[in-house]
């Protein structure tokens, strides 16, 4: 991470800083902090880069569900920002020919394409039903497994999809080089000084609380939330429940 440090009667700085331990899933681009220098002063941090790399083979392993989880949330922002500039785009048109042909007696009217809408949903109903039958068919597929298949074929899954991502962290967690970071602050390193897992724990200490200090989770002020993990979860073994029956029954 760089960050850019900036202190009342002091000039500003930029520093660089390897995170080698914990969960980077909270640090991003702006975020601010407290930075502390040799002689104890504490200094205004914000960081202004990112650059990101594996920093334990557990981490990687929820690497590709973030980024999915990222990209399906980008997705949704962009399509209902587009149907949003749509809808906008729509109603001023329909409001400047109503204006345009406002007469004395006439007063303005919107026009309403049932057609249309008839469209959109219909291709939301053909969207949803083509999702339910890939998920029937590969629960159909799953169920039809032996009891002991099962827990290799989740297995499976997860190595296909995880796999990777831990491979390639292995590789550069194992490639990690602590020599052009201590060069950059002014030092001469002429050897490979490498950072190994328990020598990068070590340079990067999680925050702790106090001794004697205790941490409230509860919000008195939060949201009531709705269950919607029992709910999918409900729904799931319901659909697993129809298939075995079915299974079964056809059988």
């Amino acid at each position: 991470i760089y960050c850019q440090l900036s202190r009342a009667g002091e000039a500003d700085k930029v520093i660089v800083a390897a995170v080698t331990a914990g969960d980077a899933g909270g640090i991003m681009v702006g975020r601010h902090a407290v930075f502390y220098d040799r002689q104890g002063r504490d200094w205004d941090a914000k960081v202004i880069r990112l650059i990101e790399n594996p920093i334990s083979v557990r981490e990687a392993f929820w690497t590709p569900y973030r980024r999915l989880g990222r990209m399906f949330a980008d997705q949704v922002q962009k399509i209902a920002r587009a149907r949003e500039q749509s809808v906008e785009q729509s109603a001023t048109k329909t409001l400047d020919n109503a204006t345009k042909s406002l007469s004395p007696t006439t007063a303005p009217a919107a026009a309403f394409d049932v057609g249309r809408f008839a469209g959109i949903f219909a291709a939301i109903g053909l969207a949803v039903g083509a999702i339910g039958t890939a998920l029937a068919s590969v629960m159909a597929g799953f169920l039809a497994l032996h009891v002991w298949q099962m827990p290799m074929a989740l297995l499976g899954v997860l190595a296909v999809i995880s796999g990777p991502s831990m491979i390639m962290a292995w590789f550069k967690l194992h490639s990690r080089n602590l020599g052009p970071i201590l060069e950059g602050n002014g030092w001469a390193i002429n050897t490979r000084a490498r950072i190994n897992i328990a020598f990068g724990t070590a340079l990067t200490q999680l925050a702790q609380l106090p001794p004697g200090a205790e941490r409230s989770l509860i919000d008195p002020y939060a949201e009531k939330r709705q269950p919607w993990l029992v709910y999918f979860l409900g729904g799931v073994l319901v659909v697993l429940a129809v298939l075995w029956w079915h299974r079964h029954k056809s059988g």
